[in-house]
């Protein structure tokens, strides 16, 4: 079976336990996050360029934080970004693809990709509000202000969801491990079929 999953959800949704999942399933889970940080390494000359040297931490690599603190507080700023890194970011995406031919993309941001054609489902992770902000105390410490920006910053996302192809399945996360895994097994069953 050659297959691509896209996985995605909104923030703390519970998207990388699902990831888990599916990679236990026998898919080769190609988490984007981690791409955007190889493509920032290998952009650092442009991104100096763009944002200064103070982007850089002692050891010459990239401060995420620092570089984060740029350009979330400013729109133009992370359009900038977004320019430099991106392009990048998707190549490699498209290398991991062309070498996996049972793949998941495990992204937030799926929706903004053209990689996004080539899934044959897309898994959007739903979870309760209330758990979603207990999750978000305990992982990144966010206060209920803090929480609730990093929510509204994420409604653009999904009037880009797909209304046809590929088809967007929706599994409810609210810390059922077992009730995940067995939603998930169900949707790549329904996949293994038509492919």
């Amino acid at each position: 079976m050659a297959a691509i999953i896209g996985l995605t959800g909104g923030y703390c949704a519970g998207k990388n336990e699902a990831a888990l999942c599916i990679q236990q399933l026998g898919f080769k889970v190609i988490d984007v996050d981690k791409l955007g940080h190889r493509a920032l390494e290998l952009k650092i000359q442009a991104l100096v360029q763009a944002f200064g040297e103070g982007i850089l931490d002692p050891q010459g690599k990239i401060d995420r934080k620092t570089l984060g603190a740029i350009v979330f507080a400013d729109p133009e700023a992370l359009r900038r970004h977004e320019a430099i890194v991106h392009p990048a970011m998707l190549e490699l995406l498209d290398e991991e693809l062309r070498l996996s031919p049972m793949a998941c993309i495990n992204a937030a941001l799926l929706y903004r990709f053209p990689q996004l054609e080539r899934c044959d489902v897309v898994i959007e992770i739903k979870a309760p509000l209330w758990i979603r902000y207990q999750r978000s105390r305990q992982r990144d410490g966010l206060r209920l202000a803090a929480f609730l920006r990093r929510i509204y910053s994420q409604r653009p996302l999904w009037k880009l969801r797909p209304q046809d192809k590929p088809p967007v399945v929706f599994i409810q996360n609210a810390n059922d491990r077992q009730a995940l895994k067995l939603a998930i097994v169900k949707i790549l069953a329904g996949v293994s079929k038509e492919t």
